[in-house]
């Protein structure tokens, strides 16, 4: 027979329970009151979690807030949005002759002119005769010029370093630049051409220009697999599995680094050329293409192409952290939306991946040609991502195929957790595609991309009349682990 003592202390539990199960109803109504007058993002089961928790005084993971997003919402599609696209760009030739007065001061000299959608302006010093030879900028030349340490010579002594680059906050301060420089190469000019007549010389009036500051960006030269691999930090391996040709097209690799390619360099002091604490350097190589797996892709502007081109850059800081990868490739347009793709890999679906894919705009023409550009910034404190991108491209071996490009990676649309690095992608970098019409010169064009990324210009126009037709981008990764395709508008004028 049960005691006194016992038999209270079981009636004083059920009390304690039906008073706790009393107070978890008030706590929901509460909760529900609460959700009823709070904005329409707050999540109902936010509220009941956190007043269950404060009535019985215990720690819990609630989602949502008091007027706040549910953390179940996805990241705003802003976040991912590129920050800059090319509008259009023309090969603005310096002639010989000076606007003061049309003299002649030297060699001729030139500028690709580049404004951005967001207001941004570049301006690269070329040669201009070049400019004019081609029609653009003609890439293909200029690479001869960069591997020789070519200068363009402005006249009067003022010389720059080939593919010397400067960056602008906005079309005004770029002319601003441009006028500078023509007083300031006037001024030298007159300095040494007195005005004589009559046995009598005169100096001529000066504008008092100061010298044009020195380029943002510079080319640093080009350096061989094995210095930048020690540049970097890393060390090319073989990885952790036979790579063959049938399991490079089964995995979707669209590329692969050659031992003899070369990177060509490039160093941006962050417009503080004697503060060297803020500069960052750049390496883009070009990549190897798997045509069994680039012959025929989808493309995300519409229709499908043939890839003729791929480059990839690393970007670092001056502590050698890597902060940047670029995956860029050129494809050219061979059929509509209504075609097949017989054996074809769409981008961003790799074997037996569904989702993320589609086209919004489906207003390409065969012929066009569609630049992928895909970004992901990287912590420099995170020392994790740093690792993934250090195993992916070859650190220490761990990762399965160090350093080859998979088409989810040209267009990170969904998500492999397999994947160290393309769920880094994924999950974090910004992803374009922009078609341009009227290219005359695939190949010319896909070379141009690459000097471009190079110097961090985005060139990717053949010449004045290459325009946007059409611009999409990846938003924000969704719960089921693809990425929608958006319109980008910004990009298309």
């Amino acid at each position: 027979m049960q005691s006194a003592q016992s038999r209270r202390r079981r009636e004083r539990g059920a009390v304690g329970l039906e008073y706790g199960a009393a107070i978890a109803v008030a706590a929901l109504v509460v909760g529900l009151i609460a959700f009823s007058v709070s904005s329409a993002g707050a999540d109902v089961r936010g509220h009941v979690c956190r007043a269950v928790a404060n009535v019985f005084q215990v720690e819990a993971s609630c989602g949502g807030g008091d007027g706040g997003e549910s953390a179940e919402e996805p990241p705003e599609e802003e976040t991912f949005e590129p920050e800059k696209c090319m509008l259009h760009e023309t090969g603005d030739e310096y002639s010989s002759v000076i606007k003061i007065g049309f003299i002649e001061i030297g060699e001729n000299a030139g500028f690709v002119v580049t404004e951005y959608s967001d207001g941004t302006v570049t301006m690269m010093a070329t040669n201009g005769a070049e400019i004019g030879a081609t029609g653009g900028f003609g890439a293909d030349a200029a690479w001869g010029q960069l591997e020789a340490g070519a200068k363009v010579d402005f006249g009067a002594n003022v010389e720059f370093d080939y593919g010397s680059t400067w960056h602008f906050e906005d079309m005004a301060q770029a002319e601003s630049f441009r006028e500078q420089l023509d007083d300031y190469l006037y001024d030298q000019w007159a300095m040494t051409h007195p005005v004589c007549g009559m046995g009598v010389c005169m100096p001529r009036p000066t504008t008092g220009a100061q010298p044009p500051p020195v380029p943002t960006t510079k080319f640093s030269g080009v350096a061989l697999n094995v210095d930048v691999n020690a540049a970097l930090g890393i060390s090319r391996t073989t990885g952790t599995a036979p790579l063959t040709q049938a399991s490079l097209t089964e995995q979707g690799i669209a590329s692969t680094l050659s031992g003899s390619a070369q990177w060509t360099t490039t160093t941006d002091t962050g417009g503080t050329p004697d503060d060297p604490s803020d500069d960052t350097r750049t390496y883009v190589t070009d990549l190897s293409l798997n045509s069994e797996v680039t012959g025929q892709v989808a493309l995300a502007t519409g229709g499908f192409g043939s890839m003729v081109g791929m480059s990839y850059s690393v970007k670092k800081d001056s502590e050698g952290n890597i902060i940047e990868i670029q995956i860029v490739s050129t494809s050219e347009v061979t059929g509509g939306p209504g075609g097949t793709v017989d054996g074809g890999v769409t981008q961003g679906q790799g074997q037996n991946q569904t989702g993320g894919g589609g086209s919004v705009s489906g207003g390409t023409t065969e012929g066009d040609v569609v630049v992928t550009e895909t970004t992901l910034a990287i912590d420099p404190d995170d020392a994790a991502s740093q690792q993934t991108v250090r195993d992916w491209m070859g650190g220490n071996g761990d990762f399965q195929w160090p350093g080859l490009i998979s088409l989810n990676m040209v267009d990170p649309s969904t998500a492999d957790p397999d994947n160290a690095f393309a769920m880094l992608l994924h999950n974090n970098a910004t992803s374009s595609t922009i078609a341009y019409d009227k290219v005359t010169d695939v190949a010319g064009f896909a070379l141009n991309v690459k000097f471009g990324l190079a110097f961090g210009v985005d060139f990717s126009a053949e010449n004045s009349e290459t325009t946007a037709s059409e611009a999409t981008y990846l938003g924000a990764p969704r719960p089921d682990g693809t990425r929608p395709i958006l319109d980008y508008t910004e990009c298309v004028s």
